[in-house]
């Protein structure tokens, strides 16, 4: 009767190894077949002990190249010397979980954009083995989101400093609100780039929309105006109203011979004129 316990006890205990063997295999096989998510294993000083296929199209390197290395190879400069992969370990193991997006470097020295999960492993009894490293391609999410952000800045500096090109070799800038340091950076910027790409000789810039001057307003004018001349072109000052006028005489703001008028048609005019340009005014019979 004995016997027969014992045999019993080893063919659960081997069939019970065979089935761990079989859910072993499978999670090998989990691993190897994932595509999207490279999944490594790190020991507890984060030397790579195991690396996927999804791991090696990521980052360009084969297990061979890898395993036994320190994870911080994958890692940009910057971060090196921040000390981030070490961070990032004291983290995950005071934690048990690290989360990041950031750069990480390919064999090829090429950059991608990595959402990275670091995740501490620990047996029984609570002692750490090791880590689980988790990374996900982001490149073509970032790279869409930061399109995404580029083009609603330039929409907002559009709405900003509007700079439109009213004629061949006139550009028109109407100002509206107060101006501060950096609407006046932005206001030089998008100007002078435009007044080189099309070649424009003459400049308006429009203050009828520009509530009031004080000094620094009238310091940012003064220093577009200085900007605007040193690329060769001429400016009109429109939108000159008569308290305006008299704050700058009470604020002794000189701008020297820069042509003023007191709105946008009349300083149109002028510009036209500079251009050489005759406008005629239809009228209907």
């Amino acid at each position: 009767m004995a016997r027969k316990t014992v045999g019993t006890t080893k063919a659960v205990k081997a069939e019970e190894d065979t089935s761990l063997d079989a859910a072993a295999d499978l999670h090998r096989i989990l691993i190897d077949s994932v595509r999207d998510y490279a999944i490594i294993t790190l020991d507890k000083e984060g030397l790579v002990q195991s690396w996927n296929p999804a791991a090696e199209r990521f980052k360009g390197y084969t297990a061979r190249e890898v395993l036994g290395k320190h994870f911080s190879m994958f890692y940009p400069p910057e971060d090196l010397q921040a000390g981030k992969p070490t961070r990032e370990l004291e983290v995950a193991t005071k934690d048990g979980r690290f989360e990041d997006e950031g750069w990480r470097i390919r064999k090829d020295g090429s950059r991608f954009w990595a959402n990275v999960v670091l995740t501490a492993l620990r047996d029984s009894k609570g002692h750490l083995l090791g880590f689980g490293k988790v990374t996900r391609d982001m490149t073509d999410r970032k790279r869409m989101e930061d399109q995404v952000r580029k083009q609603s800045q330039d929409i907002m500096e559009m709405a900003t400093v509007p700079v439109v090109q009213v004629w061949e070799g006139i550009m028109l800038v109407p100002l509206i609100g107060m101006l501060d340091s950096e609407r006046t950076q932005q206001l030089m910027e998008r100007l002078l780039n435009r007044l080189t790409e099309t070649n424009s000789p003459v400049a308006v810039l429009d203050i009828t929309g520009v509530p009031t001057i004080d000094t620094q307003t009238a310091q940012h004018l003064v220093e577009t105006i200085k900007a605007i001349r040193f690329v060769g072109a001429d400016i009109i000052l429109t939108g000159v109203r008569p308290n305006i006028a008299q704050t700058l005489v009470h604020l002794d703001i000189d701008f020297g011979d820069i042509v003023t008028r007191s709105s946008l048609a009349s300083g149109l005019r002028v510009a036209f004129e500079m251009m050489n340009v005759r406008v005629q005014t239809s009228v209907e019979a």
